[in-house]
């Protein structure tokens, strides 16, 4: 009884109660993931782009540019999808980010295509911008600000990525590295699945 009382009072302790603790610890291991991939992938690609596929200064920078502007505006994208299909239709964003690495490490590119490959990545990964009120909405009202900052949990996890990518690229390469973002969005779109949705419902 004490325990439950201090559960109530502690909404941190309330979220691993026996009722939810599955769920709240597959979403702190799917946004681990996002970071993860994010890490993995998006933080080798400078270094990748200059080194490996030997790109010009100025075209790596639209690359990546291209990138974060078409995250942006995915944003949008993705929060009109959810709010019409529900927010675990945005999942096959990050299966479709996963699709795409392998083509911008390993498929012979001109310029206009790889700003086209960079421009759908940034699209694909700003997926993750519904989870806001995703996450706030699996859980009970007086939960719901709490739920909403497992976001930020993920980052405990990604911070291993550099020592992990770091340490394996001297002995893989950079490119079977960098695809390990490939494999962390599909781990994370089959969780984001695999949990409920919420639009239209109360949880």
């Amino acid at each position: 009884a004490d325990a439950a009382v201090v559960a109530k009072r502690l909404p941190m302790a309330e979220m691993f109660a026996p009722a939810v603790r599955r769920q709240t610890l597959l979403l702190t291991a799917m946004t681990g993931l996002n970071f993860f991939a994010y890490q993995a992938f998006t933080g080798w690609a400078t270094t990748y782009l200059k080194d490996v596929r030997q790109l010009p200064p100025d075209l790596i920078g639209q690359v990546l540019g291209v990138q974060f502007i078409a995250a942006a505006l995915g944003g949008f994208g993705w929060g009109v999808l959810s709010d019409q299909l529900g927010r675990r239709a945005a999942a096959w964003g990050f299966v479709a980010a996963a699709a795409l690495i392998p083509v911008y490490l390993f498929v012979p590119l001109g310029n206009g295509a790889f700003l086209a490959v960079g421009f759908g990545y940034g699209m694909m990964l700003s997926a993750s911008a519904v989870w806001g009120p995703w996450l706030s909405e699996l859980y009970p009202p007086h939960l719901r600000s709490t739920a909403a900052s497992i976001f930020n949990w993920g980052r405990i996890v990604s911070m291993l990525a550099p020592i992990i990518t770091g340490a394996l690229v001297p002995y893989l390469g950079m490119a079977p590295v960098m695809l390990m973002g490939s494999a962390a969005f599909l781990l994370a779109a089959a969780i984001w699945r695999a949990l409920p949705e919420t639009l239209g419902q109360t949880i």
